[in-house]
This record gives C-alpha cells, structure tokens and sequence, in this order.
C-alpha cells in the first residue's frame, strides 16, 4: 500500500467510504474523504468519540503498517 493509493481513493468523485487494516489486526473506517489526511508516509485518521460533536479522536498511521484497503461494504481494493 502506498501515499498514492490512498489518496486515490480519498479523491474519488463519488467518494466511496473504505477501511485500513493494519498488520496488528485493527481497522480504521474512513467515512468521509474530510476525514484522512496524508502526511509523509502517515496517514491520520479522524473518528467521533460518541454522540458529542465536539469530542474527537485523531489517529496516526504508518502507511507501512497497512495491509490492506477495502470498501466498507468488505470487498478489497487493493
């Protein structure tokens, strides 16, 4: 998996939500392309905290620790 690929996906007209698995076993959800943000060979991932609008979480991901891209829906995409 690499930048690129994600950033294919966070830029595609109509955005289609997909998920990144991690090579621990984790998975993160990215709903919205407002919600990832690449930097380097990071990607930062966003996510609400609960019912709150105001209470997020921001995780940091190393994108050589991702094994895997799918839709949210499980297919894969790459």
């Amino acid at each position: 998996i690499t930048a690129q690929n994600i950033r294919e996906l966070l830029n595609e007209k109509p955005f289609h939500p997909f998920r990144l698995h991690l090579s621990d076993g984790t998975t993160h959800e990215v709903p919205h392309p407002e919600w990832a943000w690449l930097v380097g060979n990071r990607v930062f991932v966003a996510a609400p905290r609960g019912k709150k609008t105001d209470d997020w979480s921001v995780k940091q991901l190393s994108i050589l620790h991702i094994t895997q891209l799918a839709e949210s829906n499980g297919k894969a995409k790459a």
